[in-house]
């Protein structure tokens, strides 16, 4: 069976509905992570403010210190997480910018077949008709030697 340019263009737009979905999802995902990682940030920032703010010692110096690396190697691992999802983002983008104009593309085609039709049948209707003079068809004189 073959497709028709309607059938490819009613594809191609579901296909375009999809890869906005998809690029909406990526997007979502990366506002997520770097929301994490501003909350990492700022719990760091505030764990700097309270150790230059007080004289710790011993135990609660220890545990400062851990929680400070701990939470430097999560906004290492959501930064990395962040500019991954930045690409996905970005290639969701780009697919979805070819879908686009490859659905304008056949856009573009169905018009030009519809229009092609609508003179064709335009055709058919002044055939049908018959000819413009007196019921006879003319016919171009043509030179006895056949040129």
């Amino acid at each position: 069976m073959a497709v028709t340019t309607r059938q490819r263009l009613e594809r191609a737009r579901r296909l375009l509905a999809v890869q906005e979905q998809m690029r909406g999802i990526a997007e979502r995902d990366l506002a997520a992570t770097q929301r994490d990682l501003a909350r990492v940030e700022a719990d760091r920032a505030a764990m700097l403010t309270t150790l230059a703010g007080e004289t710790m010692h011993g135990l609660f110096l220890d545990a400062a210190a851990r929680r400070l690396r701990a939470l430097a190697g999560e906004a290492t691992q959501l930064d990395a997480t962040a500019a991954r999802q930045a690409g996905a983002v970005r290639e969701r983008g780009l697919a979805e910018k070819r879908t686009e104009r490859h659905v304008e593309g056949l856009a573009t085609v169905q018009a030009h077949e519809r229009a092609q039709r609508a003179m064709l049948e335009q055709l058919d209707l002044l055939a049908a008709r018959g000819p413009a003079h007196d019921g006879q068809a003319t016919v171009p004189p043509t030179d006895e030697r056949g040129a």
